[in-house]
């Protein structure tokens, strides 16, 4: 038994069984996805609403340049975002706002880039209030005009569209953070689900039964009754044990002292094996009470089999073609 066993787990994998055993809890890997997403959005949110402290607003504007010669090599993309919170600028935007704004507060709302174009700034303004950031827009509105006029190289600078003040979202990859929760439970689902599978000891076709417990595997009945495997069992049967009797017995059941005086007087013993359950270390057991009582086990067979994996395993319906 032990060498028997030996080989059993050594065997190698095999593939087809294992899509069809772990084919039917794909949902557990498709619920890991949407729990998965679910989690790693989730714990973003908390996560940056802590980090982020008080909401912050931005307003933005996008402003239309033009330049007279040269002026394109000099005002480029870093060039305008330092601009922006230079004195010329910071200064004259200073005489349009409160005195509660000071220069370091402007300094520190102001930013610019150039998303492509590079006649088209986009300026942000970003504050603690709504109104805030709104009042420090309008006044660049006009403090970019003013430098427009003043600058040499350029021509004009003009007010394409200004946006009021919303709430600006610091840290926006929520979707990443969601999709990376679903990668990472759904990999785990995949390996708990393949661990499941090397711990399981189910018996699933009749190869699983010979090479674990070293008995010829005579049938494998399904819950349908298909008439094919019960054909083939009926044959086995009749080929080896002829018209004598057959007695069976379940698998998973140890037996009684009166259920051994009738086991050990029986010719031709069978045991069942439920298809498809964790009952390997059981059937273990149980065929080696049997054994330690003097009843001779002619081989196994296994009942209550799925017909569609039976015929998928088999591709039954192929092979009728």
């Amino acid at each position: 038994m032990e060498i028997e066993r030996k080989t059993y787990m050594e065997q190698g994998m095999d593939f087809k069984r294992l899509f069809l055993v772990l084919g039917k809890k794909i949902w557990f890997v498709l619920l890991g996805a949407i729990v998965g997403a679910a989690l790693g959005a989730i714990t973003y949110k908390v996560v940056t609403n802590i980090v982020d402290g008080e909401p912050e607003y931005r307003a933005s504007a996008d402003y239309y340049i033009t330049f007279f010669k040269d002026g394109v090599d000099y005002y480029n993309a870093y060039t305008w975002d330092g601009i922006l919170r230079d004195d010329p600028i910071v200064d004259y935007a200073l005489t349009l706002l409160p005195e509660e704004i000071t220069k370091d507060m402007v300094k520190k709302a102001v930013s610019g880039e150039m998303l492509g174009d590079y006649r088209i700034l986009t300026v942000h303004v970003n504050a603690e209030t709504p109104e805030k950031a709104n009042i420090i827009a309008k006044a660049y509105q006009e403090s970019l005009w003013h430098f427009g006029q003043e600058m040499e190289l350029l021509n004009t600078v003009e007010l394409w569209s200004q946006e009021e003040a919303v709430t600006f979202e610091k840290n926006n990859k929520t979707e990443n953070a969601a999709f990376l929760g679903s990668l990472i439970v759904v990999i785990l689902v995949i390996f708990g689900l393949l661990f499941y599978y090397l711990l399981e000891d189910a018996v699933y076709v009749e190869k699983d039964g010979e090479s674990r417990f070293g008995l010829p595997v005579y049938g494998l009945l399904t819950k349908g009754n298909n008439e094919v495997q019960k054909q083939m069992f009926g044959n086995n049967l009749k080929h080896v044990f002829g018209e004598s009797e057959v007695e069976t017995w379940n698998g998973e059941i140890i037996p009684s002292a009166e259920d051994y005086v009738r086991l050990r007087s029986a010719k031709n013993l069978l045991v069942n094996i439920p298809w498809g359950r964790n009952n390997g270390r059981q059937v273990e057991r149980v065929l080696r009470q049997l054994e330690l009582q003097g009843c001779k086990v002619k081989g196994l067979m296994i009942t209550d089999a799925e017909d569609w994996f039976v015929k998928a395993y088999y591709m039954i319906e192929r092979v009728k073609k």
